[in-house]
């Protein structure tokens, strides 16, 4: 028999493997682990994520823990010290106060105003060296570009004219009704630190900004003085004042004196002790009646002059949220008040209840976690009809709008929609137009009902809003019309003495549709 022949067969050398990666291929080459294996691994991936998340905000909780009862001790041990005691003497009247350039004018960055604030929730979340603790911030109010870089920008401080330190900004932002123009309302914010090791520190006078970007604003130049508080400089007693108005900037040669007199009479009756006024263009008539109450105490008339924007294209009008945000801080820091209503000269709040003054409204209905009281709009527009029928025999000033007028729109807008609100300082970190932009923390807006007040806007020159329907309303007729009629006809018999009377204005109830 032929011998069967033995087929040869060649072997091929395993390579070695590394234990991780047999044990990778002993995972994937079975089906079963193959198919719920791959699931296990997503699932303890995202375990481990969420792990790892819990352990990272119970850090942040327990650093803001130690935040929020470090910061008030260190405040409350350390001694804080004025660079010039002299400038805290009186109340600061805002007569050096006017817009500034930062650095070369045609680039349009200014410089208006400073505040010091020593409220921890500002600065808790900044930055700081070792060994070094937040009491406080500096807030400066400005006209920058939309789109400026904001880490090129510096606060430049200095005590006695002699320069003391430069900081970069810890915040630099735009007031959010900006609409996306070249330049904004902008404000920048720099902390004030102190060494924990001393127990004082120094508070410097003046502020100035620089900008790394441009040649011409990397050396501070216009420096502008800080506010402080007169008094309670870290605000831990209650305000020694009530009631403080805004309004917004004067423009256009504003010309409506007998307004004036009758807005200013009105919140007085109403507990008003302040008023602060942006002047940037009034008729003559009207600088008159200002400079009138400005030397009787009750105005701050604040110098408002400044050119060099395209309004509603550049530039939101007047820089009126500079105005508005530099008000509320002079009124509260410098001025110490705890109220301040943000209105214009053709708006009245008015609380609906019988013989309840504004002042006492907001102190009926305060709480310690409301930021701001809201009204809801009513128009009294100058196409209705006025009623002259209660004017006195002996008035001299016969066109007081909250008299004559008393044909109104009928149904309110809707809040935040053309209102006008009463904001408590300190609550407050950013306003606007129509409603508060930025709180602190644990606050809320109190929605006013209609049942309890609303926003009498006396408009003139335009037109829209439901104006067809219509209620006649005369209740601020019935409840101020003796005493204002007597009180405005005493003023303008003071403020000119000639006539007796106050110019209405040119084109007082000229009106155009806006709708």
């Amino acid at each position: 028999m032929r011998p069967k022949m033995v087929r040869e067969i060649s072997y091929v050398s395993i390579k070695s493997r590394s234990k991780p990666v047999i044990f990778v291929h002993s995972l994937v080459s079975n089906r079963f682990t193959r198919k719920y294996g791959v699931l296990s691994l997503i699932l303890l991936t995202a375990l481990g994520l969420l792990y790892y998340r819990r352990v990272l905000f119970f850090c942040d909780d327990l650093q803001q823990k130690y935040i929020h009862q470090t910061l008030p001790l260190y405040q409350r041990s350390v001694s804080l010290t004025f660079g010039n005691e002299s400038w805290l003497q009186g109340e600061d009247t805002g007569e050096r106060d006017h817009w500034l350039p930062i650095g070369e004018p045609n680039k349009r960055f200014k410089i208006y105003s400073a505040y010091f604030d020593p409220r921890l929730e500002v600065v808790e979340s900044f930055p700081t060296p070792d060994g070094f603790l937040p009491f406080g911030s500096v807030r400066i109010f400005a006209i920058l570009p939309f789109h400026v870089q904001k880490g090129d920008i510096f606060c430049n401080f200095r005590s006695d004219n002699t320069y003391v330190a430069q900081h970069q900004a810890d915040r630099v932002e735009a007031v959010h009704e900006h609409w996306n123009m070249e330049f904004a309302a902008s404000y920048v914010i720099c902390k004030l630190a102190g060494n924990i090791t001393k127990r004082e520190a120094r508070l410097p006078d003046e502020v100035a900004l620089s900008y790394l970007s441009e040649p011409s604003m990397r050396e501070a130049t216009s420096f502008v003085r800080i506010k402080y508080p007169t008094t309670d400089r870290l605000l831990r007693s209650a305000p020694t004042r009530s009631l403080a108005v805004c309004v917004g900037p004067l423009h256009h040669d504003f010309a409506h004196a007998l307004r004036v007199v009758e807005f200013f009479e009105y919140y007085q009756m109403n507990g008003a002790e302040r008023f602060y006024v942006y002047n940037k263009s009034a008729t003559p008539e009207v600088d008159t009646v200002l400079r009138h109450y400005q030397a009787a105490g009750l105005v701050q008339v604040l110098d408002w002059h400044f050119e060099g924007y395209k309004f509603e294209s550049e530039l939101r009008y007047e820089g009126i949220f500079v105005a508005l945000n530099d008000c509320f801080y002079r009124a509260t820091i410098a001025g110490g008040f705890k109220y301040t209503a943000i209105v214009d000269f053709d708006e009245l709040l008015f609380p609906t209840s019988d013989n309840e003054t504004l002042l006492e409204y907001l102190q009926t209905k305060d709480r310690y976690d409301v930021h701001s009281f809201n009204f809801q709009g009513v128009f009294f527009y100058d196409i209705y009809s006025p009623d002259f029928s209660k004017v006195p025999p002996w008035a001299n000033n016969t066109y007081l709008y909250t008299q004559v007028r008393n044909v109104r729109t009928k149904n309110p807008l809707l809040h935040h929609n053309r209102s006008k609100y009463v904001l408590k300082g300190r609550n407050v970190l950013e306003a606007g137009n129509h409603f508060v932009w930025k709180a602190v923390r644990d606050t809320h807006e109190y929605a006013v009902p209609e049942n309890e007040g609303l926003l009498m806007h006396y408009r003139d020159g335009s037109l829209g809003y439901d104006f067809e329907n219509v209620v006649l309303d005369n209740r601020v007729r019935e409840r101020f019309g003796d005493a204002i009629w007597r009180r405005v006809n005493a003023q303008c018999a003071l403020i000119f003495p000639e006539t007796t009377m106050c110019p209405l204005g040119e084109h007082y109830t000229r009106t155009a549709s806006v709708r």
